[in-house]
């Protein structure tokens, strides 16, 4: 795991709020691969309310909310504009009240916070609430970063991610490969899970 001694918290959201800002992020507007595994995973899957946590530009809550009621929620300082009843919100994830959601969603986020947030954010998740959650694996860290190193990550072991899971979650799927993410000359390996919240 990455062990980073500055402040993250106010790194992150002055890197991210620059980064949404400042550049094109016009190849970001696209739904991403994961959020169309997630449509097509939950096609016959009671579902009616998703949280997109740390959405970005909200291009997956976009796609999302074309099927389900969706909420956007990040805390990077951009917001995206709200539309219909997509709505957004700059709020810490980690920490927000997840009760009215079948879907907790997490798309490159989960490798955005520490361990000790991991914990807290997973039990903030009610029961039979499904999480879906994409992650750069630590197979991953060294090699070639299409956007730098110049944000925290820390990057996820599967073991560890399995055993996170086990005692709280049941784990529905689970895999670990490069394709999942693929962004120009990028092609990380990523680890991709859904699982749903059982009784402690």
């Amino acid at each position: 795991m990455n062990n980073i001694n500055y402040n993250k918290e106010n790194c992150d959201k002055i890197y991210w709020n620059n980064f949404y800002n400042n550049n094109n992020i016009t190849k970001l507007n696209k739904a991403s691969d994961f959020c169309i595994f997630v449509i097509n995973y939950f096609e016959k899957i009671n579902i009616k309310t998703i949280i997109d946590c740390g959405c970005g530009t909200g291009r997956d809550s976009y796609e999302f909310n074309k099927i389900y009621k969706v909420d956007g929620i990040d805390n990077n300082g951009f917001k995206p504009k709200n539309d219909n009843s997509c709505n957004f919100y700059n709020e810490d994830f980690v920490n927000y009240n997840k009760e009215n959601y079948d879907l907790i969603y997490s798309r490159f986020t989960f490798h955005s916070i520490t361990n000790e947030e991991h914990l807290t954010f997973l039990n903030s998740i009610k029961v039979n609430s499904y999480i879906a959650i994409e992650t750069r694996s630590d197979k991953n860290k060294d090699e070639y970063k299409f956007h730098g190193n110049e944000h925290y990550r820390n990057y996820t072991n599967i073991d560890y991610l399995k055993n996170l899971l086990g005692n709280k979650f049941d784990i529905l799927y689970i895999d670990e490969k490069k394709d999942f993410a693929i962004f120009e000359n990028e092609n990380p390996i990523c680890i991709r899970v859904i699982a749903i919240k059982k009784l402690n």
